[in-house]
């Protein structure tokens, strides 16, 4: 089968969807299809997958998209693909995965998260985004197809679809997955022994791991205030760390972290090209993000034996359901967090959670991923 797959960037060190569609197209290619991968720019290489940067073309965020969705529209034109799969909303594609989420949602998502002050001023400045604007009526157009399949990453997404769109029809959930390296029990011990050491944190210290660029929205904030509050009410002291990696600019958490008293209890660095030693060093995952359509750190965890704390604005949610971890309401819900930070310190219950994870680790395995979406390509190419 010849298929295209369409994203912005393709740079699988920026993690998220970059990360998703590189695993993917390798499974993909492992497989003998072959993959075109449509996207702005990217220099990636893989065996059997042709990537074709078509450009930005335009100085403006909204006119390089424009000049985007023009030149992969002339890519399927003339590429004689059985399937083009965009994971942003492109006219022509006829399998949408909304990586992302629905425009709707994030705008939602954009808007919860602030004061009433600051939503004011969003619905304000929001209209004035003009590429927002222009994904949000392409993402109508694609959507109104009824050719066109959509294969959201959870079942929060599908819902928003159905919500937004009143879209049932040709909507499949294939639930997010994620490939992760092969280690030896050996080889995590050896790990978590080095980054403790690392950390100044001892084998018995309960280590919370947040991974995110946009601490922002993945509620980092929250995590050091209820962390902190977590920290002061404990009738018993207990050695803890909260380890924030992911965000180039950290001055203002930092700052949160000084003014609860928890300075020396917060481990805060940028992003890490390889995460896998700092999951074997983690107890428990933290990501208290205010959206996430299906948040690969969540599905990483998991899949290693890390159970997590996350929200209910997470998609992958869904996988914690068997007691693979906690899902709390909202990152502002500072009591129910707490408690969540003391279930997960308690060894027994992490042991325990930490055999549910293991047993959700086959759902989430990227090749299963592919199998899913290789069925509705089937039913998705024109015959």
């Amino acid at each position: 089968m010849k298929i295209a797959l369409v994203i912005e960037r393709m740079d699988p060190f920026r993690g998220g969807r970059e990360t998703s569609t590189a695993q993917i197209a390798a499974d993909l290619a492992r497989r003998g299809h072959d993959v075109t991968v449509l996207c702005q720019s990217g220099a990636w290489q893989q065996e059997g997958v042709t990537v074709l940067p078509l450009g930005r073309g335009r100085l403006t965020r909204r006119g390089a998209l424009k000049h985007f969705a023009r030149n992969v529209q002339h890519e399927i034109d003339w590429g004689a693909f059985d399937v083009v799969h965009g994971t942003l909303p492109i006219p022509g594609v006829n399998v949408y995965q909304p990586r992302s989420g629905t425009v709707p949602g994030q705008r939602q998502a954009d808007l919860r998260r602030r004061g009433a002050r600051g939503r004011a001023l969003r619905r304000l400045t929001g209209r004035l985004n003009r590429r927002r604007a222009l994904m949000a009526e392409m993402e109508r157009r694609v959507l109104a197809d009824k050719n066109v399949w959509c294969l959201p990453g959870s079942r929060m997404v599908a819902n928003e679809i159905e919500r937004y769109y009143r879209r049932i029809d040709r909507v499949r959930v294939v639930f997010n997955a994620v490939d992760v390296p092969e280690m030896s029990d050996r080889r995590r011990a050896e790990n978590r022994r080095r980054v403790r050491d690392a950390l100044g944190a001892g084998q018995e210290t309960v280590v919370f791991l947040t991974l995110a660029t946009n601490w922002a929205l993945k509620g980092v904030a929250e995590s050091i205030v209820a962390f902190a509050e977590w920290r002061r009410r404990r009738m018993r002291p207990l050695d803890a760390r909260l380890v924030l990696l992911g965000c180039a600019s950290r001055g203002t958490y930092q700052r949160l972290a000084a003014s609860h008293n928890v300075a020396d209890h917060v481990v805060m660095d940028g992003p890490v090209e390889d995460v896998a030693p700092w999951y074997a060093a983690a107890d428990a995952c933290v990501l208290l993000t205010w959206y996430d359509p299906c948040s690969r750190v969540v599905l990483e965890a998991t899949r290693l034996g890390v159970p997590s704390i996350t929200t209910a604005y997470n998609g992958a949610s869904e996988a914690l359901a068997d007691g693979a971890g906690l899902v709390v309401p909202s990152p502002a819900d500072t009591p129910v967090v707490i408690e969540a930070f003391e279930t997960l310190a308690d060894g027994a219950r992490r042991a325990r959670a930490a055999d549910a994870c293991r047993n959700q680790a086959r759902r989430l395995a990227i090749d299963r991923h592919v199998d899913h979406l290789l069925r509705a390509y089937a039913e998705a190419a024109p015959s």
